[in-house]
């Protein structure tokens, strides 16, 4: 086995899919690494055809191209902590899961993508109650925004949704985006309690790829402070210059990258 490493840079892998604008997915996992100082590997779990508007189509990616992807990657490079978006089938989830099992344990963050910003589901009921009881609970952290989490849970309120994934061994749940009087509120529970909140003004934007943006940041964060507190506050600040300085291209917003 060759260790390839960069002394200056950590490695992180993202496992999602790949956006043809740009606006979110791997691309914006790499841009968000490379403002930390890392080097972003990826394994694309599917190909779409999607635009400012929606998502049209998914085209899943070969499950053994997938799977050969992942071990080539683990053995080749010193991974320091996963990022997991976009899944769209039970085979890559499986798949994605069994690999987890069998690396060393390391910070891994999953944004559990259920629908495209634009529109257009990533999941169908069988997928999700499948990443639910095999692929979430070994997340550090899960990181749904409200949509997501009443999606996942089937339920409105956000305390019983929390519960809800307890009970399925998912015990760090940071919710986001709750829009509540012109502010968004983040929340983070850590065994169904509620041990961090921040609240942030709201944008009148509609942006692609915040939650991609937020939880790779959360990551790469997490990899330097070993403090998921800390590091949920770090990543809201990161994420929140950003968007404000977000550029409009025509078609949609982007976060801007720009420092």
């Amino acid at each position: 086995m060759t260790l390839i490493s960069m002394s200056q840079k950590k490695f992180i892998l993202s496992i999602a899919g790949h956006d043809p604008t740009n606006a979110a997915g791997t691309s914006i996992d790499l841009l968000v690494a490379n403002e930390f100082n890392m080097h972003c590997l990826s394994a694309i779990s599917n190909l779409t055809v999607q635009d400012a508007k929606k998502l049209h189509k998914i085209e899943e990616l070969n499950a053994k191209l997938f799977k050969k992807n992942l071990k080539n990657l683990n053995n080749n490079f010193e991974i320091s902590g996963i990022k997991i978006g976009a899944l769209s089938s039970t085979k890559i989830i499986e798949t994605t899961a069994n690999f987890l099992s069998k690396i060393k344990q390391i910070p891994l963050i999953i944004d559990p993508i259920v629908s495209a910003g634009g529109g257009g589901n990533f999941l169908n009921k069988k997928d999700k109650d499948f990443a639910l009881q095999n692929l979430y609970p070994l997340a550090t952290l899960l990181t749904p925004n409200i949509y997501e989490l009443n999606a996942l849970s089937g339920l409105r309120n956000e305390d019983d949704s929390v519960k809800k994934l307890l009970d399925l061994g998912i015990n760090k749940i940071y919710v986001t985006g709750q829009d509540v009087k012109k502010e968004i509120i983040n929340r983070l529970y850590i065994d169904g309690k509620l041990e961090f909140e921040v609240k942030t003004t709201k944008i009148n934007k509609k942006i692609r790829g915040t939650g991609c943006a937020l939880s790779t940041s959360i990551l790469c964060s997490l990899i330097k402070t070993n403090n998921l507190i800390e590091s949920c506050s770090k990543a809201n600040k990161f994420l929140e210059k950003r968007l404000k300085n977000s550029i409009y291209t025509g078609y949609q917003e982007f976060i801007n990258f720009k420092k």
